[in-house]
């Protein structure tokens, strides 16, 4: 007789012999046991004839396929032997360079990578940032090569979320690094950077940088990023199911001889000792032997059916990494756009002799200084006669102000003055390097007044002054490359000079905004851009979140245009301004002329000391 053994809810067959054979607790309850023991999920037939007992398979089981365990891969957008061709630029000031990224899978970051510019020197931090500035990992590099690309790993991975954005970045103490414009976006595996402004960057302490180049740069920083993908196994896991050949040895019994196909033939009908453990042997086809000992209750031992496991493997680098080719971003017009550099060429120094008042005006200065009609460098910067004292720089090349309500009088800070407290004054003095109020997501509020900012002898590519919730009077900012930095609310510049520089690949700009916001008042400045050779323009107003801009009563030469204002919203007046005659490249205007409140602008002709000539005619608003 022959019955199928339907699986209960747990899993084990259900017996369906006749009550009489189920008094005999021997062969058959046991074999049932040793089934269950390897978790066999078949039906099998038992058939008893004379004494005889085969057990067979109903059915092949059908392979299910499983997954295997994540097989873990790693890449970089560039591997170590990309060869990096780029300009190398010495800002001479702290700087951190960084990269925006994404992936398209949750994975881990396991380090920091950059490209190291031949002859640096100084130290480095990598850091890895979420999309709101918040720092995840830093590593300090360790065992640097003179050039080329370094590699250190943080403590432990960082798990990222996919399609999140994150930055990695690397500080650079000596503001050495390298750069190429007009970059392109980049894919590696699952990774990406960003559409737009990849390339990131920001002056000052090892802090978040959220800056970036209208052209396009990238600081070649890379990320290691690792992963992991399922994928089904070919065939399954599940062996073809064996006949099974089962002998049994009892107390009292003859060894039953064991007929082909798994039949057993037993020499005896005596009943077993209930002293005596049976023994079954269930040997599979295959090779696997499993052996149970039942107890009153029978607890099986035994072994699973055999599988194989591949051991994932890791690799450090993908076989082939494509090398990115680069191109600058196509333009309409040739409008020119920001980096930092080196090494300028002047062809233009004004010469500091102005015809001075010889009353002050309502609005003189601290030493009672004041400048006929436009500022020029002898009625702003330091006051002659100031004795200053040197401050002994305390953060990287810097000299930091971390107390509220500090004031820096007649001083003169051999670097960069790093402002990290609120409600700061510096005036009547000398800062060599630039002046910045940000550190990571934070701006604090400071005032200037009657101070230098820049040194005589060479061009540096970084703004003079920056960020937000400034106001600068009767500042000389002379030998930089970007003379004001606007990039938050609530700043005000007036009866300024700025006298501009450029080094090679650099964007020239007497005052450019970065994420302005609201409230900009730039009012009776003077800005130089003359015989400068990389530059975009005196006035360089274009980002999106401008909100109320007021330009006017300015003197303002050079540029591919001299004035730009675009894509801003809210009050925007641009009124009583005078360009000089045939200093620009392109047009001196190109503006949202519909949305500007628009007058009493005019192109003249000045002298040596800024003095205005003659007025050439009214200065039209121009797209």
């Amino acid at each position: 007789m022959a019955s199928t053994h339907p699986p209960r809810r747990g899993g084990e067959p259900q017996s369906d012999l006749p009550r009489r054979k189920r008094s005999r607790p021997g062969l058959v309850a046991i074999l049932i046991v040793a089934l269950v023991a390897i978790s066999v999920p078949a039906v099998w037939v038992i058939t008893r004839n004379s004494g005889d007992v085969t057990i067979k398979p109903v059915a092949e089981a059908k392979p299910v396929a499983q997954e295997e365990p994540e097989k873990p891969q790693e890449t970089s957008f560039w591997s170590s032997s990309t060869e990096v061709k780029a300009s190398t630029h010495a800002d001479r000031a702290p700087v951190e360079l960084g990269t925006r990224f994404t992936a398209a899978k949750s994975g881990s970051v396991t380090g920091v990578r950059f490209y190291k510019a031949p002859g640096e020197k100084g130290k480095h931090t990598g850091s890895l940032w979420d999309a709101k500035g918040h720092r995840l990992a830093q590593v300090t590099f360790a065992g640097e090569s003179p050039s080329g690309w370094q590699e250190a790993s943080f403590s432990s991975p960082v798990r990222l979320e996919a399609k999140q954005i994150y930055t990695v970045s690397y500080h650079s103490t000596n503001g050495t690094y390298v750069g190429t414009q007009g970059s392109v976006p980049t894919r590696s595996g699952p990774l990406s950077t960003t559409s737009r402004n990849s390339g990131v960057f920001g002056y000052g302490g090892n802090a978040f940088p959220k800056q970036s180049n209208p052209k396009g740069y990238n600081y070649w920083v890379d990320v290691v990023f690792s992963w992991g993908n399922r994928r089904p196994r070919p065939g399954g896991t599940h062996s073809p199911r064996p006949t099974v050949t089962v002998t049994a040895s009892q107390t009292g019994l003859p060894t039953p001889t064991t007929g082909p196909s798994g039949t057993i033939n037993p020499t005896s009908t005596g009943s077993p000792s209930p002293s005596t453990d049976p023994t079954v042997t269930i040997s599979p086809t295959t090779g696997s032997t499993v052996t149970v000992s039942p107890t009153p209750r029978p607890t099986p031992t035994g072994s699973r059916w055999p599988t194989s496991r591949p051991t994932p493997t890791w690799t450090r680098w993908p076989t082939s990494r494509p090398t990115p080719t680069w191109t600058r971003w196509p333009t309409p017009r040739p409008t020119r756009t920001h980096t930092p550099t080196p090494t300028p060429t002047r062809t233009h120094t004004p010469t500091p002799e102005p015809t001075l008042s010889p009353e002050p005006t309502d609005n003189p200065g601290p030493g009672g200084r004041t400048c006929v009609d436009f500022p020029t460098p002898a009625c702003t910067g330091v006051p002659p006669g100031t004795k200053l004292t040197e401050k002994r720089l305390n953060d990287d090349g810097a000299y930091r102000v971390t107390t509220p309500g500090a004031v820096l009088n007649a001083v003169h800070i051999p670097g960069d003055l790093l402002i990290t407290a609120n409600n700061v004054t510096v005036k009547n003095s000398q800062i060599d390097g630039l002046v910045i109020n940000e550190l990571g997501p934070n701006t604090y509020s400071f005032k200037i007044y009657d101070s230098t900012v820049g040194v005589a002898d060479r061009c540096q590519s970084l703004p003079g002054i920056g960020e937000s919730k400034f106001t600068a009077e009767r500042v000389l900012i002379r030998n930089h490359g970007d003379g004001f930095r606007a990039s938050g609310d609530d700043i005000v510049i007036r009866d300024s000079f700025v006298d501009l520089c450029s080094n090679p690949g650099d964007h020239s700009d007497g005052i450019q905004t970065y994420y302005t916001g609201r409230g900009l008042t730039f009012d009776h400045n003077t800005v130089d851009q003359r015989g400068v050779e990389d530059i975009t323009a005196p006035i360089f107003l274009t980002d999106p979140q401008i909100v109320d801009v007021s330009v006017t009563n300015n003197l303002v030469m050079g540029g591919t245009y001299s004035i730009q204002l675009k894509n801003a919203r809210g009050s925007l007046v641009v009124r009583g301004n005078k360009i000089v005659d045939k200093t620009w490249e392109y047009e001196p205007v190109e503006a949202d002329c519909d949305k500007i409140d628009w007058s009493d602008n005019s192109i003249v002709t000045i002298d040596r000391n800024y003095n205005v000539t003659s007025t050439v005619g009214p200065l039209p608003c121009a797209k």
